[in-house]
């Protein structure tokens, strides 16, 4: 009976172990309150399309998002977003690091930021990474 009981252990442990591996942080020095004009700055490094990602997760909240370059930011938009990315390989490519930021495009001050990582692939897609970013960086009324 203990034989058959310690893989059971064995294999809850090691699940609990993976899934407690991801981080989500949140750093933001002022609200994005009233915020509903958002540009994504396109990512020359970035070959996943995560600025189309962060705009659909803007917009599926009913916001306006757009992405470009800095030369196509419309002149409506009140927030700047960039983000920084990083992938490792483990028998296919996995996201352990996304970190979004937010700044005024006026003033140029910083709204936050919000980051995940992960130590291990987390399972998760990167749509529903997003998403969770984008949901930590905007106020419950968005």
């Amino acid at each position: 009976m203990t034989r058959a009981f310690l893989p059971s252990v064995l294999l809850l442990l090691l699940l609990g172990l993976v899934s407690s591996c991801a981080s989500y942080n949140t750093n933001l020095q002022t609200s994005l309150q009233g915020v509903t004009h958002f540009f994504v700055l396109a990512n020359g490094n970035d070959n996943r399309a995560l600025n189309s990602q962060i705009v659909a997760a803007l917009k599926a909240r009913g916001l306006s998002a757009e992405t470009g370059p800095l030369t196509m930011m419309p002149d409506e938009s009140q927030a700047i977003i960039t983000y920084q990315d990083y992938w490792t390989w483990d028998f296919g490519e996995h996201l352990v690091y996304l970190q979004i930021n937010a700044r005024n495009r006026k003033t140029s001050a910083p709204y936050g930021s919000v980051t995940f990582q992960a130590k291990l692939p987390s399972g998760k897609t990167t749509g529903v990474i997003v998403d969770g970013l984008i949901a930590k960086m905007l106020p419950d009324g968005n």
